[in-house]
């Protein structure tokens, strides 16, 4: 089958490119191209689309370090939820008539896969299954992705699209075209055959690659009350080192890219089977490339050997995860991390060799029931920690424990997910 994949807009007051890649649709591609289907891939948070440059260069935001940056953006109007806030709402991407450029290209797919991000982007989301739509009127549309699974009655109800996945894609998006082909399939033989564990990620798709962010796991072990990893990915699991390394040096030999971002929610934990080895085979094979966490580290097992790894390994993107320094939200949170244990990685970092302008560390503000007081304490204590702050604004996240405190201060956020939006 011919089938067609979309990374949608992002329409929000800001958004920034900090290796922001559809891995969960790339991962998707991956799959169905294993079992002999052709895939095309348009993404619209490309911000190498050559047809940018031919168009809009005079337009296009400069590029940042580490292939970061800014996306092209488009000033839209505001909806009418959101009117009262003073700032300016953009859709950011491609402009849509690339968009229509892209799809004129394209033959007509057999079917169409729409991934989504937050729950709060659900317009671009909207915006690209009604062209879609528009220009295939016969091609059945899955949706997924966060949006689709955390506000999965709000998709099927409002989005336009014929069928909408939760949770993982791969077994789900395949079933779908058995279903349209005919096929009856086994899908514990796929599950069992660890196809998916192998899988790397279809970058081939994208027009231009200078970096990648990748997974060394799946899920999180822990549940923090803000956090929706355990509502997306129910089960942790790990990959084998050998595959992870193959994944790299796949990446530097047919990309000759030179930024790795690891998008692990919990890239740390089982440190002396997981991590440590792991660095320690980057080291000896991979000294050319830079590496980055722009997800929270636990700090909790960033001790003397693992920050000197890190460092030898030229990480030189780490970010870390506080919260907040009171003891009560600590635990409440879910009991991962206290002061003491900022203090200790911070100071293990500090003498491994990074930098203090390094260590930018998350802290959450506007969190249910946190006053003020909260805040500046934490605020106080990272600062004399010796670390950066990064401020953290609480996004209500359905299906969270702090979400359901949150819609009892106000219950159109279990209704609108434009209102979980932190900005």
């Amino acid at each position: 089958m011919k089938i067609l994949l979309v990374n949608p807009w992002i329409y929000d007051f800001a958004a920034y490119d900090l290796w922001m890649k559809p891995l969960g649709l790339l991962y998707v591609a991956s799959f169905l191209e294993k079992f002999g289907h052709k895939v095309s891939l348009i993404n619209c948070l490309d911000r190498y689309h050559p047809l940018l440059k031919e168009k809009y260069a005079s337009k296009l935001p400069p590029a940042r370090a580490y292939d970061c940056g800014k996306f092209f953006s488009t000033e839209v109007k505001k909806p009418p939820i959101l009117k009262d806030i003073p700032r300016r709402y953009k859709r950011h991407g491609i402009p849509l008539d690339i968009f229509e450029e892209c799809l004129r290209k394209i033959d007509p797919p057999d079917l169409i896969g729409v991934t989504s991000g937050m729950t709060y982007w659900y317009p671009g989301v909207f915006e690209a299954i009604k062209r879609l739509k528009g220009k295939f009127p016969k091609t059945p549309v899955v949706l997924g992705g966060i949006y689709a699974t955390l506000c999965h009655e709000h998709a099927t109800r409002y989005s336009g699209a014929d069928y909408v996945i939760k949770g993982q894609g791969e077994i789900k998006m395949l079933s779908i075209v058995d279903e349209i082909e005919g096929k009856k399939r086994d899908y514990s033989d796929i599950v069992s055959s660890k196809i998916i564990e192998d899988l790397i990620p279809a970058y081939h798709l994208l027009t231009k690659v200078k970096s990648v962010a990748i997974l060394t796991s799946r899920g999180c072990p822990f549940s923090c009350s803000y956090c929706a990893s355990s509502l997306l990915e129910p089960f942790f699991t790990q990959r084998s080192i050998e595959k992870v390394l193959k994944e790299i040096n796949y990446y530097i030999k047919n990309f000759k890219v030179e930024d790795i971002a690891f998008y692990d929610d919990a890239l740390l934990v089982n440190a002396s089977k997981h991590i440590i080895p792991l660095l320690k085979e980057i080291i000896k094979k991979f000294n050319k490339v830079r590496f980055h966490t722009p997800n929270g580290l636990h700090i909790r097992y960033i001790n003397k050997e693992v920050a000197k790894l890190l460092y030898a390994a030229n990480f030189k993107t780490i970010r870390l995860s506080f919260e907040s320094a009171n003891p009560q939200r600590q635990r409440d949170s879910s009991g991962k991390v206290s002061g003491e244990d900022l203090l200790k990685a911070v100071d293990n970092l500090l003498s491994a060799g990074f930098k203090r302008k390094n260590l930018e560390t998350y802290i959450m503000v506007g969190l249910p029931g946190q006053d003020i007081e909260e805040v500046t304490e934490t605020l106080r204590f990272v600062h004399k920690a010796g670390a950066v702050i990064k401020i953290a604004e609480f996004s209500p996240i359905p299906g969270t424990e702090e979400f359901k405190k949150a819609i009892k201060e106000a219950p159109l956020l279990s209704k609108e997910p434009l209102l979980q939006n932190n900005s």
